[in-house]
């Protein structure tokens, strides 16, 4: 792993550099080395994890092959730095618009490649899970739409477009629901991977009741999206 690498500057520029030494504490971000060539947010780097190829489809390969407490356990470390992430940023006081983006986007895409895994092993239905996606892709879909609006539907580049942090800033803020919805399918898929090493009748009802949690507070939180864009506009 390749040290880190801070720069001695007085301006925060693109997310990459920070003031050194007194002012890091309170600098929105810093450039890291992390042997393989990427640089960011610190508590980008680790939220991205949860997003990578290799961590979905190693996840997706564990349920295929019925390899389910080790694809638990997986989760929960998924989880585990899906925590990290923010108590990183909340720390050090990083307040990046780039990071709204793409925490919850990485959560939305492991989530959605271990549940369609589930699905092919009967694990979960897939009217629910082809919800809960539909949803989602209508959520990212919106983001890039608004995005696209905020810029005047005019960019250099993609880079430009991604640069939240740079012009017409606006922080992606999960509603309360969402964040319900959220908690209810993560109980929901724990609850599926497990059901059939340890699962009982009981256990098997509580599934039946999370799944009707999560397409309830599936269809609230995508109403209360759908009035809150109407508001705004």
């Amino acid at each position: 792993m390749e040290a880190l690498a801070i720069r001695h500057t007085a301006v925060l520029g693109g997310g990459n550099e920070a003031v050194f030494p007194k002012d890091l504490l309170r600098a929105r971000s810093f450039r890291i080395g992390l042997g393989f060539g990427s640089a960011g947010d610190l508590g980008q780097v680790i939220g991205w994890g949860r997003g990578r190829p290799e961590t979905m489809m190693g996840l997706r390969g564990m349920i295929i092959n019925e390899w389910y407490v080790p694809a638990f356990c997986s989760l929960a470390v998924s989880g585990a730095t899906d925590w990290l992430d923010g108590f990183v940023a909340r720390k050090m006081n990083i307040d990046s618009v780039f990071g709204s983006y793409l925490d919850p986007l990485a959560d939305k895409v492991l989530i959605g490649c271990v549940a369609l895994a589930m699905v092919k092993m009967d694990l979960l239905h897939p009217g629910l899970v082809g919800l809960v996606l539909l949803r989602d892709v209508v959520l990212v879909g919106g983001a890039v739409y608004k995005r696209a609006s905020n810029l005047g539907w005019k960019w250099k580049s993609w880079s430009a477009f991604v640069n939240l942090d740079a012009t017409h800033r606006e922080k992606v803020e999960p509603l309360f629901i969402s964040k319900v919805n959220t908690v209810f399918q993560l109980l929901l898929v724990a609850a599926a991977l497990l059901q059939p090493e340890f699962g009982t009748e009981e256990t098997e009802l509580c599934i039946t009741y999370l799944s009707w949690l999560v397409v309830s507070t599936t269809i609230a939180s995508s109403a209360a999206y759908g009035a809150q864009y109407l508001h705004r506009l």
